[in-house]
């Protein structure tokens, strides 16, 4: 080959080395450009919010849900925010009423009353059933939620009292597991010499259970339908007398000293508690080697009126400021309705509602959870119970009650006085004043 033509081939050599190297550059441009484009589609899906509280069982199952309905959802990406109950409701207030409430929103059953009077508080659920599949809650379900024609919510499960006993002390002292107010103080009469309690009650419940006692011994409701007092000074009085007898026999342990662990070390022997709570006080001191027993609701023989209620434990409801409604639709059918979610949340919030939520537990064995038995007692015993006064949970009737009656307990007024004081201040509250 003369030198002309080796030359030639050198630089033909050359030339396709380089536009190899060019080739090979833009392949792995291409490349490196992939997660860009991943990072626009992101960009594209569209973004929601949800919220809600809880303790962190209830945070890392539900993240884990939120997690899968993306896998589901390429085009949907959902933030949240969470917290525990101790002030989240007024942080709720706060984030309603700046219209800055999240997309999909856990709500208490009170909250329609609160913030949906009129059914325009939330978006109105019927208009988005193409994605929302109704068909898993009958009609009186659906009607927990429906405020003025409007279905502004979606029940998860059914919620009323349940009482759950640490059977080891029980036997310790020789009780049987109470039925009526007068075994609660006979027992709290044994074990006062020692300090002991035989109730641990947070202020919601403990004004649930006076409301109990005012409508079993009266045979009258502590509201009217309509959420106003129907209660008067003289109820109120007696009431009081009660709660403090209860407390001074040991039956209640005082709301500000109650501690969980003072019920898990057997110090307080019971609780009253939602049936959604039935993991923490049930089977949290099951799992500590101790037998636990489910008491009834107590009850005044012969009384007209059980003053036993019930209500949806919490709700899933929508935005009525949502800039997206179909996204915000198929996460609360996810949260309600999907099996998967449904074996991820299994009974942490009490037996669903929905059927195909139920149909997915079945398989899981939910006829032997603690929830389930606690459930079918209720149900047996709903014909007694009226669905709960959505007054009867708002925070500032209930702290009005508290502190009132703790001007009483602490003999800062006598009986009579603070039964017209307390009784103004739960007025003023109802009234918003």
């Amino acid at each position: 080959m003369n030198k002309s033509k080796l030359s030639t081939v050198i630089l033909l050599l050359i030339v396709l080395a380089v536009t190899g190297a060019g080739v090979f550059a833009i392949i792995q441009l291409g490349r490196n450009n992939e997660p860009a484009k991943d990072a626009n589609d992101q960009e594209d899906r569209i973004h929601i919010q949800m919220s809600w509280w809880g303790n962190d069982a209830r945070h890392m199952y539900t993240m884990e849900g939120v997690d899968l309905f993306q896998e589901k959802n390429k085009s949907i990406e959902v933030a949240y925010r969470y917290g525990e109950w101790n002030g989240y409701e007024k942080r709720n207030k706060v984030w309603m009423e700046s219209h800055n409430a999240a997309d999909v929103m856990q709500i208490n059953y009170a909250w329609l009353d609160e913030y949906s009077p009129d059914g325009t508080g939330f978006y109105d659920l019927r208009e988005l059933s193409e994605y929302i599949d109704l068909s898993n809650f009958t009609e009186e379900e659906l009607s927990y939620g429906t405020q003025d024609g409007k279905l502004n919510a979606l029940p998860i499960a059914m919620n009323t009292h349940t009482f759950y006993y640490n059977q080891d002390v029980l036997d310790q002292y020789g009780f049987s597991v109470p039925k009526t107010w007068d075994d609660l103080i006979r027992m709290g009469e044994v074990l006062a010499p020692e300090g002991k309690y035989v109730l641990g009650l947070a202020k919601k419940h403990v004004f649930l259970l006076m409301i109990a006692y005012y409508e079993q011994s009266t045979g009258k409701t502590f509201f009217t339908e309509d959420g106003k007092l129907a209660i008067d000074e003289a109820g109120m009085e007696d009431v009081l007398k009660f709660y403090k007898r209860l407390i001074d026999s040991h039956v209640i342990c005082p709301i500000d000293t109650f501690d969980r662990a003072q019920y898990m070390s057997g110090e307080v022997v019971g609780v009253m508690c939602w049936i959604s709570d039935t993991k923490i006080y049930c089977d949290g001191l099951a799992e500590t080697g101790v037998r636990v027993s489910r008491g009834m609701y107590p009850r005044i023989e012969g009384s007209a009126l059980s003053g036993w209620y019930v209500k949806p434990a919490t709700m899933w409801a929508i935005s009525r400021d949502t800039e997206h409604p179909e996204e915000a639709a198929k996460l609360l059918n996810y949260l309600l309705n999907d099996p998967d979610m449904a074996k991820l949340q299994k009974t942490e919030k009490g037996v669903p509602v929905s059927d195909a939520a139920v149909t997915a537990l079945n398989e899981e064995g939910l006829s032997e959870t603690n929830e389930y038995k606690a459930t079918q007692e209720m149900n047996e015993h709903q014909e007694d119970m009226n669905l709960i006064i959505p007054m009867m949970e708002k925070e500032n009737v209930i702290d009005a009650f508290k502190s009132g009656a703790d001007e009483y307990l602490y003999d800062k007024a006598d009986s009579a006085t603070t039964a017209r004081a307390t009784l103004k201040a739960m007025k003023d509250a109802i009234a918003g004043n």
